[in-house]
């Protein structure tokens, strides 16, 4: 089955509806979905509340009306590169699928992030076609470049979803050069990726799974359940009670380790950042040679990344409801993480200008923060190994030696 097959909901013309699904977008993406109301929606569209249901049942619906709406011109290319006429090359193909994401940023954002909010039929929809698109992009775009792959493997999977993830990570970041630059990045990224090698399995991979064995600290219990709820659930559909009922601590007993959720919040979000900041010392502390530390770097963050996924998700999904004292002081810490990742991936490539290695680094981010989000890929039985072996790919440099001890 393509994408295409999965046809989306009959459009509405470009008329009141469309313009209220506008306005909602351009909210859920800036403020998230659980923190704008339809009256927000109402005075930003120009009209009254009552107004917004003529055309909508529910914010619920409005939402999935903005997501079809931003994965339409996706739907639209693929049809037409699919089409028996089309005669373009991968690297074209590549370069219009960048472009088409580009003029649709908001798509991976609220797919990423505001998703979970859709109705369970609007959610299974979307996700099958988004399904959909990655087994296309193997057809149209893999395939040509690597016709030595199987189409059914995880490893050729992997790539296509990471191509996506590639394509659209512009959502993310923003840099100074220009467009036309920047898709000439993404496309060439897009293109390393799609010849990476996933390396022999590592002895590390003989070794038994660790044990997570649940602590003994109510505080870290705590922390580990708010993780997991607000992922499930967004920081405004959770309770502090509902966290607490899921270690057994209710009534005055949860007070004794946070005041509010907020401080769980918190919590959580800086000691994601502070183990990243950890991480980051060890690469530079423990690798001996200069031209390997940026392979240190990635490779460290993509198995922290591995590890806690539900903190990657918070980090990034739920950073709009932190307070923003605290919101500013952990971007500060991860534009400090990659600044050093662009530091070095100059000192292992002096070819690069300084704004390529900065969409580069941004790139990689983007594609490890995605793929351990994804369930279906950290469930592939080489995921840490092809994690790596892509995130490096992104960046241009030769990921085939390890690491030193």
């Amino acid at each position: 089955m393509s994408a295409a097959d999965v046809k989306p909901p009959s459009r509405r013309p470009r008329d009141r509806g469309a313009q209220i699904a506008a306005r909602a977008g351009e909210l859920f993406a800036a403020r998230g979905y659980q923190s704008v109301k339809m009256e927000d929606i109402a005075e930003a569209a120009g009209i009254t509340p009552r107004a917004i249901y003529r055309h909508f049942d529910n914010k619920q619906a409005l939402l999935a009306q903005v997501v079809h709406a931003q994965q339409g011109p996706v739907i639209e290319l693929i049809e037409r590169l699919g089409a028996e006429d089309d005669d373009s090359s991968p690297v074209q193909r590549l370069t219009a699928l960048t472009e088409v994401h580009m003029d649709s940023r908001r798509l991976s954002v609220l797919w990423q992030r505001e998703a979970r909010h859709l109705q369970d039929a609007e959610y299974a929809l979307i996700r099958k076609r988004t399904v959909a698109l990655a087994r296309d992009y193997i057809a149209l775009i893999v395939a040509p470049f690597r016709p030595d792959l199987d189409p059914r493997d995880d490893a050729t999977m992997f790539r296509a979803w990471t191509l996506g993830s590639v394509v659209s990570s512009s959502s993310y970041f923003d840099v100074t050069i220009s467009r036309a630059q920047l898709v000439h990045e993404l496309v060439e990224a897009a293109q390393r990726v799609i010849m990476s090698t996933t390396p022999e399995p590592e002895a590390a991979a003989a070794r038994p799974a660790p044990t997570r064995r649940t602590p003994g600290s109510r505080r870290e219990q705590l922390i580990a359940a708010s993780a997991h709820a607000f992922r499930r659930s967004g920081y405004a559909g959770v309770s502090i009670d509902d966290i607490g009922h899921e270690v057994g601590l209710v009534g005055p007993a949860l007070y004794r380790y946070f005041d509010n959720k907020a401080d769980i919040l918190i919590a959580a979000a800086t000691r994601f950042s502070e183990w990243r900041a950890l991480e980051t010392l060890r690469a530079l502390e423990r690798e001996p040679r200069a031209d390997r530390v940026v392979h240190r770097l990635i490779s460290s963050y993509a198995s922290l990344a591995a590890e806690y996924p539900e903190l990657v998700s918070l980090s990034l999904t739920e950073r709009l409801f932190l307070p923003a004292e605290v919101r500013e002081r952990l971007q500060r810490a991860e534009s400090e993480t990659l600044a050093e990742w662009q530091r070095w991936l100059l000192e292992a490539r002096p070819d690069l200008e300084s704004q390529q290695a900065a969409v580069r680094v941004n790139v990689t981010r983007t594609v490890i923060d995605d793929c351990v989000r994804t369930g279906r890929l950290r469930s592939m039985p080489d995921f840490e190994a092809d994690l790596r072996a892509v995130a490096l790919a992104t960046l241009g440099v030769d990921g085939a030696s390890a690491p030193s001890a």
